[in-house]
């Protein structure tokens, strides 16, 4: 059993190096000034409704067939964890010491208290959970290559700190929100049996508040600095593209 990660000492080496390149006292240890959402982050925040994923073909196809919906759960035990791992990658990158810390209440969302050393709120253990009530053996679950594809496209799309937020502030946590109210919608009809309840509610109800979250963020760091607004805006629309295309793949498996 594999236990820790690729690890790169070229990525922590220009961490701190960043840090003495680029010092400045204020920018780490004072409050960000409270700003309005940008122009530019409610621009992107309308990119999710306009996308319809909630309409989806897929969804329809695993509100009808079993199969359908099983799969879905067993691709999403990639792309949860490995998106709990992405944002602790966003969060390294955050100079603001007051911004990280609010950063870091989404990666606590994700990843629940502890208790008897079994993180038992956290995302990947109530995925896990939800696997282990469909019968889905844990030997069974291979990641499909729309997976593997979309979460490269999710990487690529953060190029930058204030991309980070964008591609997972926007393309993720905003849109899971009504891509996981389809889910839903699909376990009624096609697994009402399954206790589905705990990990898609937890989802629902708390990345309304974590894409608010990052969204303030990215408002102050483009208000300090307004030419990082385009990167933000591209990663949104990269990472909402990349969802889509996502789901258009994986219903193209079934068709």
């Amino acid at each position: 059993m594999v236990l820790t990660g690729p690890w790169s000492a070229e990525l922590a080496d220009r961490l701190v190096e960043s840090n003495f390149v680029q010092w400045q006292y204020g920018a780490r240890f004072l409050p960000a000034e409270s700003v309005p959402l940008h122009p530019v982050v409610e621009e992107a925040a309308g990119l999710v409704p306009d996308s319809g994923v909630e309409r989806h073909r897929f969804f329809d196809l695993a509100t009808n067939s079993r199969p359908v919906l099983e799969f879905w759960v067993s691709q999403e035990l990639f792309v949860t964890g490995v998106f709990a791992q992405l944002l602790s990658l966003a969060s390294s990158a955050l100079v603001n010491v007051h911004q990280r810390a609010r950063f870091n209440l989404v990666l606590q969302g994700e990843h629940g208290g502890v208790k008897d050393g079994v993180a038992r709120a956290s995302h990947p253990w109530l995925l896990h959970k939800l696997a282990h009530s469909m019968g889905i053996e844990p030997d069974s679950v291979t990641p499909a290559e729309p997976t593997y594809a979309f979460l490269r496209d999710l990487a690529s799309a953060m190029s930058s700190p204030v991309a980070a937020l964008g591609a997972l502030g926007v393309g993720n946590e905003q849109m899971l929100v009504p891509e996981y109210g389809a889910v839903k919608r699909a376990f009624e009809c096609a697994a009402p049996e399954v206790d589905h309840g705990d990990f898609l509610n937890a989802n629902i109800y708390e990345d309304t508040e974590h894409s608010a979250l990052i969204a303030h963020i990215a408002s102050e760091l483009i208000a300090h600095d307004p030419s990082l607004a385009q990167d933000y805006l591209t990663a949104a629309r990269s990472s909402v593209s990349a969802r889509m295309r996502y789901y258009d793949r994986l219903a193209d498996l079934f068709a």
